[in-house]
């Protein structure tokens, strides 16, 4: 085996001199890292966002469930102050999870994370993330962002097997066979925990816009359901892209090979563009399981490659 080189730690101010300026603006156009850090696909949303007189660094979404994450950085060991604002953050601005950034966690505060963990609901969670930089000889420097803290998904997967109903615990079952089906036969559609909804969102690499499988019942009929789903968080822009979309409706339909039931919903901020199972089926037919899987992969394929290189290019 040839020379090898030698991994050595920087100091992260000898990467992003200043918190604020460099490292902030960094890590907002870096969501992925983050994301991957987290086990989450996360958007940029804001960076800082106001919550009364005073601001928290960063604000992303889960693309995929809309969740909001509030980050709070620091350039130095934690301390109250910075563990106590990203509280306030996080309850000024309805997050679902809240994020602290630093380079080193003191056991307290590490501590003080853990029992805000224990204490949440099922539906939120706060992660201590350290931020790391790394080279090998004279290397560029290389970010790593490692978590310190998370929630505990063991016990709040237990917890929610534990006290789900029937119908929960079959759209659990019925996500947990589709996932890896769709994962062997398309790529790039995300790793997803099996949902026990009726609902499963996927992200489309556009913030707004986003893939969902779901069973539904819309007339009274039960139905089977992939859809584009439209929300830019303002009505008016949302409107604004559906129509836009609907002005290619041959072209698109001519894409994914069939008619789109377009759902513009003036009544309601979002809007869907969607594509349904030919027949009346519910989660319960248990027996057509295998065929509704097999026509959900199919049809997500088809959406995503038919609408792939419209969402690159709406508002142009």
């Amino acid at each position: 085996m040839g020379n090898l080189g030698t991994l050595s730690a920087l100091k992260v101010r000898d990467v992003w001199p200043d918190e604020a300026r460099d490292f902030t603006p960094w890590l907002a156009e870096n969501a992925e890292l983050l994301g991957e850090a987290l086990g989450m696909d996360l958007v940029h949303r804001e960076t800082e966002a106001g919550v009364g007189r005073y601001s928290a660094d960063l604000l992303f979404e889960v693309e995929s469930t809309q969740h909001v994450v509030v980050v709070e950085n620091m350039f130095k060991a934690t301390d109250h102050d910075h563990l106590g604002k990203l509280i306030t953050y996080a309850a000024g601005l309805g997050a679902t999870y809240a994020v602290l950034v630093a380079p080193e966690f003191r056991d307290e505060h590490r501590s003080a994370l853990n029992w805000l963990n224990e204490i949440s609901g099922d539906d939120h969670g706060f992660f201590g993330v350290v931020v790391e930089a790394w080279r090998i000889g004279e290397s560029l420097p290389a970010p790593r962002l490692r978590v310190e803290v998370k929630p505990d998904s063991w016990r709040r997967t237990v917890k929610a097997v534990t006290t789900e109903s029937s119908t929960q615990a079959r759209y659990r079952r019925f996500w947990s066979e589709l996932l890896p089906r769709l994962a062997e036969q398309q790529e790039n559609w995300g790793q997803r925990t099996p949902s026990r909804d009726s609902w499963m969102g996927f992200r489309s690499g556009r913030s707004g816009f986003t893939y969902v499988a779901s069973w539904c019942r819309p007339g009274g009929r039960y139905r089977l359901r992939v859809e584009l789903y439209i929300d830019t968080g303002d009505a008016e822009t949302t409107k604004g892209f559906f129509d836009e979309l609907h002005r290619r409706k041959a072209q698109l339909e001519e894409a994914v090979g069939k008619s789109l039931d377009w759902e513009r919903i003036d009544d309601k901020r979002g809007s869907r563009i969607a594509l349904y199972f030919p027949e009346t089926i519910r989660v319960s037919d248990e027996e057509r399981w295998s065929e509704a899987q097999e026509w959900l992969i199919d049809a997500m394929g088809k959406m995503r490659d038919a609408f792939a290189r419209e969402l690159g290019r709406l508002g142009a």
